[in-house]
């Protein structure tokens, strides 16, 4: 199996955490990591290196690729949104630097707690992309114009046979170029994860849940309460720590936090420090655990505030969104 993760310095242990939970849980399989990233930094850690040669074997092996700030993907990564590190982009180059058919990209903040070959093993056929459907997301015009075909990009399994023989690179510069950056200037999106719904419309085909089981599943189970989610929450493949609820501080919310620290002191970054209980914090526990319980209420309440300050909705036009997957579809 071939894995791409995208990281930058600050990352790395998740990265070490990410990779251990794999190993620990895939040892019949040969894995080959591939940790894509614009931070010089990464390639020369010497913690990093040391995990590196802890883990190497017949059966797993590890390399970084730096890519250099003059690549002209990288000159065109939209600016703004909801994303703020500019690494999450780096997935749309796993296809291009790794020499495989099919490739599964995995965001820093997982973990894995089962054998992943039957993910691994999904028939795309003529198919870009396997992901997991996204119910969870915030108000995103994007998102409600796909409805329930809008997908989490923290895990994908890429064919990249396809991808390399398609120029999907070439259409996604395009797309950034002249249609996503002008009508994204100012307004609320969510980076790569939109970009790559709104590119990929009908070339998926979608997993079970238990392979990207984001926060909202656990910290809002009382709304899942289905066969499917209930398979999910028994038997999870892949933990994604997405959205402010991450494992290493003191204040998480999240029950399987726990299986993150089990991880992670594993590895060389086995120091965690907790989070100290400053009023800030506490706060934030709490708005987040009311985000969790209430979206309802915080969400049309956070567009209020918006409004009231003079800035009106920031969100994209849903008719807008709709016309633009029209065009990019044909």
């Amino acid at each position: 199996m071939d894995i791409a993760i995208a990281s930058d310095l600050a990352y790395v242990a998740h990265v070490g955490t990410l990779i251990r939970s794999l190993c620990e849980n895939n040892l019949d399989s040969e894995l080959n990591f591939h940790i894509i990233t614009m931070d010089s930094r990464v390639v020369t850690d010497e913690t990093l290196d040391k995990f590196f040669r802890s883990i190497l074997s017949d059966k797993v092996n590890a390399q970084v690729h730096l890519i250099d700030d003059n690549n002209p993907f990288v000159k065109q990564i939209p600016q703004g949104g909801m994303i703020v590190s500019r690494a999450t982009y780096l997935r749309f180059l796993a296809a291009e630097i790794i020499p495989a058919d099919k490739i599964l990209y995995l965001d820093c903040d997982m973990i894995v707690l089962d054998d992943l070959r039957s993910l691994f093993q999904t028939n795309l056929e003529n198919r870009l992309l396997a992901v997991v459907p996204d119910l969870f997301v915030g108000p995103s015009a994007i998102k409600h114009s796909l409805s329930l075909r809008y997908f989490n990009s923290g895990m994908i399994l890429i064919n990249a046979k396809k991808w390399r023989e398609e120029k999907w690179l070439n259409k996604v510069q395009l797309f950034i170029k002249n249609k996503f950056t002008p009508m994204c200037i100012g307004k609320k999106h969510y980076g790569d994860q939109d970009i790559m719904n709104m590119i990929s419309v009908g070339k998926v085909t979608y997993v079970h849940p238990r392979y990207n089981m984001v926060n909202p599943i656990y910290l809002r189970n009382s709304f899942f309460k289905g066969k499917i989610f209930q398979e999910a929450i028994n038997k999870p493949a892949i933990i994604h720590f997405a959205g402010g609820a991450k494992p290493w501080n003191n204040w998480e919310i999240h029950p399987l936090a726990d299986k993150y620290i089990f991880y992670r002191l594993q590895t060389p970054w086995d120091e965690i420090k907790p989070q100290k209980p400053t009023l800030k914090v506490v706060i934030k526990y709490l708005s987040m655990w009311f985000k969790y319980n209430f979206p309802f209420v915080v969400y049309p309440f956070s567009e209020l505030i918006r409004k009231l300050k003079g800035k009106g909705t920031r969100t994209i036009p849903s008719e807008l969104i709709e016309n633009l997957m029209i065009e990019t579809t044909d």
